[in-house]
């Protein structure tokens, strides 16, 4: 990405693209793209799936720009989306795994077998493979509230524009996910403190 391209908003881009450079929609796909497969890695617990999520994800944004209201407010409309096709995924995920069980089928067999999530124990670590593993047994409001305040480092307006809900849902959420978080691993005030502690915007 060029100093040009930086300093270009969202929003000069996807006039841009919708006036015919079509080319310039990879700079929004460089802009975007590492945080949207962080984003739905730490949901799904797999960067196998996350990197392929994310391809569709960005397939899905390219096909509604013509519905995208510019407001600069583009960082929403790609969360949203990506929200959205991760929940599906993991929806279609828990009836697969459920289809399995009814069958009496091996799990570790295709097309039933669920991979476990990789992300996190290869490069991170044991310690943050368990993290990712926890952070699959919360509900999928609490993940997803954690998620965008912890590592995305959203602000509440922002979560609220992605989510739709209140402030105060929104805290009530990370507030519950870090306690069960933070019960459930024993952090360490050395360590995990550092690791769950969200900014306050």
């Amino acid at each position: 990405m060029t100093m040009d391209d930086a300093a270009r908003s969202d929003d000069d881009i996807v006039g841009s693209v919708l006036e015919g450079r079509t080319r310039d929609y990879e700079i929004l796909i460089r802009r975007y793209s590492q945080r949207i497969v962080l984003f739905i890695s730490r949901m799904t617990g797999d960067s196998d799936d996350a990197r392929s999520i994310a391809q569709d994800v960005f397939l899905k944004i390219y096909e509604s720009l013509p519905h995208y209201r510019r407001e600069n407010n583009f960082s929403a409309f790609i969360f949203k989306v990506a929200r959205n096709m991760t929940l599906n995924f993991l929806k279609r995920r828990q009836r697969t795994v459920l289809f399995s069980r009814l069958l009496g089928r091996d799990l570790d067999r295709a097309p039933f077998r669920q991979d476990p999530p990789r992300l996190s124990e290869l490069e991170q670590g044991e310690r943050e493979g368990e993290l990712t593993r926890q952070l699959r047994l919360l509900s999928e409001e609490q993940r997803l509230a954690l998620v965008l305040k912890v590592y995305l480092e959203f602000s509440y307006r922002q979560i609220r524009e992605v989510t739709g809900w209140s402030v105060p849902k929104i805290e009530t959420l990370i507030s519950r996910a870090k306690s069960r978080l933070k019960k459930s691993l024993r952090l360490q005030e050395s360590g995990g403190e550092a690791v769950m502690q969200a900014r306050e915007q």
